[in-house]
């Protein structure tokens, strides 16, 4: 019998895991794959995100103070702060150093071990697993679901209603590049004016190129990359393509009998990127705080699991309202109207006063979505691009003051 049983071992299950264990709770992490955190992302995080949940040294590959953005049109703009904004970091080593110091708190690991059914009773939790012909079942007292977006465990447990969840896709390729020194990013890549773009490099001689869209074809991917082989920036050596559904608005509800969604299986994700790796650590802590509440009061009822809801809600949940609806404002406007606002956007004197600005994060996108959306430089032109943005600005102001 375990106090918490964690299935899956990406960064808000194994924050959870090495949270419970370093506090004493016999825990155990269950995931289907062989090698923890063995998921194709970026790597980038924010500065925050690296001093809240520290990365070792040797799995920092470069610091990022800087951007070059390109518009539809192939415009180029550079935005630099003094201070680095940001880490490129090895993923796969950063989410399994947290499963090793886990692990060395005394966290179970059950590697390979698919969980195929679930039972949930007024008494405990129950996992059946299978790896190989080999079947297990693992007892429990609370349930920790950090499974990634559109997991089955969800469904099996009823907090999964796909007809109501909102998701984009992200595709990316692993290239070999020439002369790639920072992160670039390309707003409407093969004219999809809803599509966002990036190279990010990743070695000397080694990089991701990737891209988020509504469309699962990848169309965007395979026009930027056309694009970067035909201006000399990769080279042909193009392999290890993935693509994966990133949700943009977290689950109706999270918590259940006994049960915690955390992570992306919750939906907690930066809508603005699709950056999940901040928000999912941060889900894993509050998770297993309250787990380690639970356990110390014995309240096992719906009201003591309700409030990793409430604590979620108040810690990131503007954040992820704002964010979502700056990325539905985003997706109403043509290239064309991109255009336009990023030459204002981007211009020098309003990066001083939105980028510059005080408090700024690559963390917290919210103060940045508002400023731009009142700067007085951009307000009159994103209210002029018709009834079509009336309604989602409407809502991008709401949720902002909900917060």
């Amino acid at each position: 019998m375990y106090d918490v049983l964690v299935i899956g071992a990406g960064p808000a299950g194994n924050m959870a895991a090495l949270e419970l264990a370093r506090n004493g709770a016999r825990t155990a992490v269950i995931d289907y794959r062989e090698r923890i955190g063995d998921k194709l992302c970026t790597g980038v995080i924010g500065i925050e995100c690296a001093r809240k949940f520290p990365v070792p040294q040797r799995h920092i590959r470069q610091e990022v103070d800087s951007a070059l953005i390109h518009s539809p049109s192939g415009r180029c703009y550079s935005v630099k702060r003094d201070e680095p904004q940001a880490l490129i970091v090895d993923r796969v080593a950063y989410v399994s150093d947290v499963a090793t110091q886990a692990a060395a708190q005394g966290a179970e690991y059950f590697i390979g071990h698919r969980a195929t059914a679930v039972d949930i009773t007024p008494q405990g939790v129950r996992v059946w697993t299978r790896r190989g012909t080999i079947s297990e079942c693992l007892e429990g007292r609370i349930l920790l679901i950090a499974t990634g977006f559109r997991s089955p465990v969800t469904q099996m447990v009823g907090l999964c209603d796909r007809s109501d969840q909102d998701f984009i896709f992200g595709q990316q390729v692993v290239v070999e590049t020439n002369d790639v020194n920072g992160v670039e990013v390309f707003v409407g890549p093969g004219g999809i004016a809803e599509s966002v773009g990036w190279l990010v490099p990743t070695s000397p001689n080694q990089g991701l190129v990737g891209t988020i869209s509504r469309r699962k074809r990848p169309v965007c991917l395979d026009s930027l990359v056309n694009k970067l082989h035909r201006e000399g920036r990769i080279e042909s050596d193009i392999h290890e393509f993935s693509r994966w559904g990133i949700p943009v608005r977290p689950l109706a509800r999270t918590f259940g009998t006994r049960t915690m969604v955390l992570g992306d299986a919750a939906g907690f994700t930066k809508p603005t990127t699709g950056g999940g790796i901040y928000y999912g650590m941060m889900s894993g802590r509050i998770a297993a705080e309250t787990s380690l509440d639970v356990l110390d009061s014995g309240d096992f009822s719906g009201r003591a699991f309700e409030r990793y809801e409430r604590r979620w809600k108040r810690e990131i949940g503007r954040e992820i309202d704002v964010g979502y609806y700056a990325r539905r404002l985003f997706e109403a406007m043509s290239n064309e109207q991109k255009e336009e606002i990023m030459k204002v956007f981007l211009s020098d004197e309003v990066q001083s006063e939105v980028i510059d600005a005080p408090g700024f994060s690559f963390d917290w996108h919210s103060r940045a979505i508002l400023g731009t959306v009142k700067n007085r430089h951009i307000a009159g032109m994103i209210v002029g691009l018709g009834p079509t943005v009336a309604p989602l600005l409407a809502r991008l102001v709401k949720a902002a003051a909900a917060g």
